[in-house]
């Protein structure tokens, strides 16, 4: 299944910081993250995903898709 704010209580967490760790990466990136029933979210895999949704962000955001519109990127990126 696909997480989202709105089934978060469907997954299971180790910890309230994991959960909000998923939290943080499903409302505030354009990640996309699957669960898989009866498997649990640690802290240290719920970090993992967030450092990778985070520095994928950050690429997006620092290069325009044209190089010469940076208009895309301002987009992208508000």
């Amino acid at each position: 299944m696909m997480i989202t704010r709105n089934n978060l209580n469907e997954v299971l967490f180790e910890n309230h910081d994991a959960r909000l760790l998923i939290e943080y990466v499903v409302t505030h990136t354009q990640a996309t993250l699957y669960y898989y029933h009866g498997i649990e979210l640690t802290v240290e895999n719920a970090l993992k995903l967030y450092n990778r949704a985070i520095r994928a962000e950050e690429l997006v955001c620092s290069m325009p898709l044209n190089p010469y519109d940076n208009r895309i990127k301002e987009v992208l990126c508000s």
